[in-house]
């Protein structure tokens, strides 16, 4: 059924939750967090998790290089 037909989950005091629709088991699912934060886990397209510091580092390298070039 549609996620607007569906009870969103609360707390004990009846106040919401961070929570999405999972369309698979078709109701909301309490969010979980790691260290009290929210997080993204980002996969490419063979399943691998993709570490955003290595990201970083890389644009990092290259602009250092093309500085080094301009000078």
């Amino acid at each position: 059924m549609p996620f607007h037909t569906k009870a969103i989950v609360t707390d004990v005091n009846k106040k919401p939750v961070p929570q999405y629709f999972n369309s698979t088991t078709d109701k909301y699912e309490v969010i979980e967090s790691k260290n009290g934060m929210l997080g993204v886990i980002l996969y490419d397209s063979q399943g691998n998790e993709i570490v955003s510091q290595n990201l970083v580092d890389k644009i990092t390298n290259k602009l250092d290089e093309l500085i080094e070039v301009v000078k």
